[in-house]
């Protein structure tokens, strides 16, 4: 009987130090980091939060949801097996432009929950998954579907993405931190187009494209042209002015000729003059001059009356004289 008593104390034992030791594991929490625990009792919100690394609870009567800190993402993608673990992946937001073309939009919001109001996040939202359903997900697409209506397809699918994205910022922003939510970026990463508006723009830029080339060539003749016409001005210019010069030096040489003329004529009338003086004052010149011609061998004078007195002497100075019979 003794035996079987003590048998029984040993179990009893046993089993207690089992539970105790259940009771010590469950009274302490380890916290990874990049996430806080939120404590609760029986349902209710203790404001008590546990920071990363082994937190101390009261057994079966607290329990402790978990929250992350770190970044997170939303994303929305056709394939949404393309991101990894700890992203939110969606399908893409379909919408139109102003000016009613079908658009599907496809962007990432880079997020995270601010630590300093899990109470508040708790009591408002929920859970993590609460967070993204109901604050991240549900005002990113209804701006995803709102936003680009507000401009034409034309600037959406020619490049004015940034000023849309930064729209989104703009807007999103204070909407996600008025639930606790901090938001870190904003990524709008493409807007498909349907195909039949896609070769329309494609079938313009071709055109366009067409344009801007025959505006080039005929810009380029043009340019040609004028420089061709600025050429033959040049040319022209330097003809007329190499004339004018010729010209002028024609002149200049004519006007010089004319003067050395005039010089000449007044030269020879002046010694046709002296001349004249000499002969009347000393007749005996022409007599000399004539007997000279005489005696000169290469001379014309054949023949001639010599004065008996002051009378001036006729002479034959015709050579064709010399040869009559």
């Amino acid at each position: 009987m003794r035996r079987s008593s003590t048998v029984g104390v040993i179990i009893v034992a046993g089993i207690a130090l089992f539970f105790a030791f259940i009771v010590f594991v469950s009274s302490y929490t380890q916290i990874d980091y990049g996430t806080v625990g939120m404590v609760t009792r029986f349902g209710r919100i203790t404001n008590r939060i546990m920071q990363p690394g082994l937190n101390w609870r009261v057994p079966f009567v607290e329990r402790v949801v978990v929250y992350r800190t770190q970044e997170m993402v939303y994303a929305t993608a056709t394939n949404l097996d393309e991101y990894g673990p700890g992203t939110y992946s969606d399908f893409p937001t379909d919408t139109t432009t102003a000016d009613g073309q079908q658009i599907t939009v496809k962007y990432s919001v880079r997020f995270r929950i601010d630590p300093a109001r899990i109470t508040q996040i708790a009591n408002e939202i929920g859970d993590e998954e609460d967070v993204v359903e109901k604050v991240v997900k549900f005002h990113s697409r209804i701006l995803a579907r709102n936003i680009p209506k507000e401009y034409e397809a034309l600037d959406l699918y020619t490049g004015n993405v940034q000023q849309v994205q930064e729209e989104f910022e703009t807007q999103l922003r204070p909407l996600l931190e008025k639930k606790g939510v901090v938001l870190e970026a904003f990524g709008l990463r493409k807007i498909d187009f349907r195909d039949d508006y896609v070769q329309a723009i494609e079938q313009k830029q071709i055109e366009a494209e067409n344009v801007t080339t025959e505006k080039n060539r005929a810009e380029q003749a043009k340019w040609k042209a004028q420089s061709a016409i600025e050429e033959a001005k040049g040319q022209a210019a330097a003809t007329i002015e190499n004339a004018r010069g010729d010209a002028e030096r024609i002149k200049l040489l004519a006007v010089g000729d004319a003067e050395k003329i005039k010089l000449l004529a007044q030269a020879e009338a002046e010694a046709i003059q002296v001349k004249g003086e000499v002969l009347k004052q000393y007749p005996e010149v022409i007599q000399l001059q004539f007997v000279e011609s005489l005696s000169d061998p290469d001379g014309n004078v054949t023949w001639g009356i010599m004065p008996q007195s002051n009378i001036m002497p006729f002479l034959n100075i015709t050579p064709e004289e010399m040869s009559k019979p």
